[in-house]
């Protein structure tokens, strides 16, 4: 969470569970309420942590940040986004990257 911080990340929650999924991290880049998976892949064999994110698991992601902002008064200005903390490791180095807006939405699919 540190790393997000660094960004300019303000968290309001971490490791929500719904019956619906998981949210990793909940947080607030300027007036952007972010939702935001942290992947690692300890090795290329079965492609790197952001091919992780499959179209399977998009799905749930959407399904939690909607069940979220259904049960949990969040206030905020802006939009919603869905970022991805991809870790990759490699010879015993941890790679991290931020992507914002990694995957899209339909329009009014989260509000």
């Amino acid at each position: 969470m540190a790393y997000l911080r660094r960004w300019g990340y303000a968290i309001e929650a971490s490791n929500v569970n719904f019956p619906v999924g998981e949210l990793d991290i909940v947080a607030l880049e300027g007036n952007t309420l972010c939702f935001v998976e942290v992947r690692t892949a300890a090795s290329g064999r079965f492609g790197s942590a952001l091919e992780s994110i499959t179209t399977h698991k998009r799905q749930h992601l959407i399904r939690a940040a909607q069940w979220y902002l259904q049960r949990r008064p969040v206030r905020w200005a802006g939009g919603v986004r869905f970022d991805v903390v991809a870790i990759d490791v490699r010879k015993g180095r941890l790679t991290p990257q931020l992507i914002r807006g990694a995957f899209e939405v339909e329009p009014g699919m989260v509000r």
